[in-house]
């Protein structure tokens, strides 16, 4: 089998990464830095307000998408409403701003793993098409690209806040393919998560390839993957596909 299109994850397959939302310094200067812009919150209420106003976007976004098994959120709309609920008309800059700040404080760490770029770059090399699917916030995601310098390493790149859809929905995968020319008899998506990369893969019907990484979850027995990577090292591929 020659496959022509490779649709990587992201975090726990391409890069490392740490993040603690629960720490309450993150919500000490997120409040400081809601009060700077006129939206006075106290770190308490700051996250108390989020949660409720995530889980109300989660169900919003339910509603409307019937046909979505798996749905995400744009967080950048619950960070512009906690500014509304304070009286203030925050631009799309503000809030973009805001958003990456919460996503630079509650970060511990974020690294490519080993051979990653040059894994790429080969791939890309040999003229395959590489693809990027990956839940995330593309608030969040964007600007981490380009942090590790792997952004323009992809020919395609669809992130699952943007489509307000996520894997292991097949309808994310679809839009992909529609998006970008990915035929399924051609693609392997290669991830480290056995719920969403792998059973995603699967429900379109499409091979993939399970990348053990420290990030992987839990998972008894064998995934139920065309290939596996034991050992998180992205290099093997590019003997698998020889």
């Amino acid at each position: 089998m020659h496959y022509q299109h490779l649709i990587f994850d992201l975090y726990g397959t391409l890069a490392d990464i740490h993040t603690d939302e629960s720490k309450k310094e993150l919500w000490k200067l997120l409040a400081v830095w809601y009060g700077s812009h006129g939206a006075a919150y106290t770190p308490w209420s700051l996250k108390k307000e989020y949660r409720l106003l995530v889980q109300e976007t989660i169900r919003q976004t339910v509603l409307r998408h019937p046909q979505y098994t798996a749905v995400d959120i744009r967080l950048e709309t619950v960070f512009e409403r906690l500014y509304s609920r304070r009286g203030i008309r925050a631009s799309k800059e503000l809030t973009m701003e805001t958003a990456l700040f919460f996503r630079t404080m509650s970060r511990t760490y974020l690294r490519l793993y080993p051979g990653v770029r040059e894994t790429l770059r080969q791939l890309k090399a040999q003229g395959r098409h590489i693809c990027l699917l990956t839940n995330a916030q593309a608030a969040f995601t964007l600007p981490e690209l380009q942090l590790l310098g792997i952004t323009d390493l992809f020919d395609a790149i669809v992130i699952s806040s943007t489509e307000e859809c996520k894997k292991p929905d097949p309808h994310f995968f679809q839009i992909l393919s529609e998006r970008y020319q990915v035929e399924k008899s051609s693609a392997l998506m290669i991830g480290n998560d056995p719920y969403t990369d792998i059973a995603g893969a699967n429900a379109y019907g499409i091979d993939s390839v399970y990348l053990h990484s420290g990030l992987s979850p839990t998972w008894t027995g064998r995934p139920d993957s065309t290939y596996i990577i034991p050992d998180g090292r992205l290099e093997k591929l590019k003997k698998l596909l020889s």
